[in-house]
């Protein structure tokens, strides 16, 4: 089978089928393509569609998600309960509405003043504060500064930080009150740090596949240590034509400040 799927004919025809598949694309979570810097996986988004999740139909997306969790939460709830106390602040990084903080709620007995800030675009943010309004829920909120975790308790990354071409541990050194936890859920592998190209429907975006050893050392450089690290195994990102860079199953870690 892989004999024939090498193949050179065979090869073309199959990129070609997976091209208009990519391109079509209206409901599945597709990858492609391999780039060394963001700006050249940039320069590669395809045309017909939004470049980016700032718009009204990526903000009305995932919100099923606010009513389940799935195996890869589980990690998350168990260090988040240990955390709490009555004032606890989170800073969810990329959280979109903020659908974690509707699904642990389920699950985890909430302190009454806790606050669970977001940042996200500003499309999906604006979506996010119409269903906060919508189950008038007080604790959530919404910041428009990426660096707007300076003086949380918690730092939430779960399934953001492979969108965005940002230092984490260089900016948590630039900060002056540094969360006391971090809690992060990212594709990892022992490569080089690559690009490749995500379409999930409504948008097709740069998505980044980073190094390991590069991204925790640049976290235990910011004053870090590394206490809990899980492997998700459900998440996966399948590149076509380009396998020995697939990831299946992310990197699920747990930083506390020293």
């Amino acid at each position: 089978m892989e004999k024939i799927k090498s193949n050179f004919f065979v090869k073309f025809i199959r990129k070609n089928k997976y091209e208009k598949k990519f391109k079509h694309n209206k409901y599945l979570n597709l990858f492609k393509g391999v780039y060394r810097s963001f700006e050249e996986a940039q320069n590669h988004l395809p045309k017909n569609i939004s470049q980016s999740y700032d718009n009204e139909q990526s903000a009305k997306m995932y919100k099923d998600y606010a009513s389940k969790i799935n195996s890869s939460d589980y990690p998350n709830l168990l260090w988040l309960s240990k955390f709490f106390d009555e004032d606890m602040k989170i800073f969810d990084l990329g959280g979109h509405i903020g659908i974690k903080q509707y699904a642990y709620k389920k699950f985890i007995d909430f302190p009454k003043n806790y606050n669970w800030t977001v940042h996200d675009m500003p499309a999906v943010m604006q979506e996010g504060q119409n269903f906060a309004t919508q189950q008038n829920e007080k604790n959530i909120h919404f910041c428009e500064n990426i660096n707007g975790f300076d003086g949380f308790d918690i730092l939430f990354c779960s399934g953001s930080l492979q969108y965005i071409d940002y230092n984490l541990g260089e900016n948590l050194k630039q900060v002056n009150s540094k969360p006391k936890h971090i809690l992060i859920s990212i594709p990892l592998f022992e490569k080089e740090t690559i690009y490749t190209i995500n379409h999930i429907g409504t948008a097709a975006t740069v998505y980044i596949l980073r190094n390991r050893n590069e991204f925790i050392n640049g976290i235990l450089e910011a004053g870090y240590e590394l206490v809990d690290d899980w492997r998700n195994e459900a998440k996966k990102c399948e590149l076509p034509f380009n396998e020995e860079y697939s990831i299946y199953g992310y990197s699920g870690l747990y930083f506390k400040l020293k």
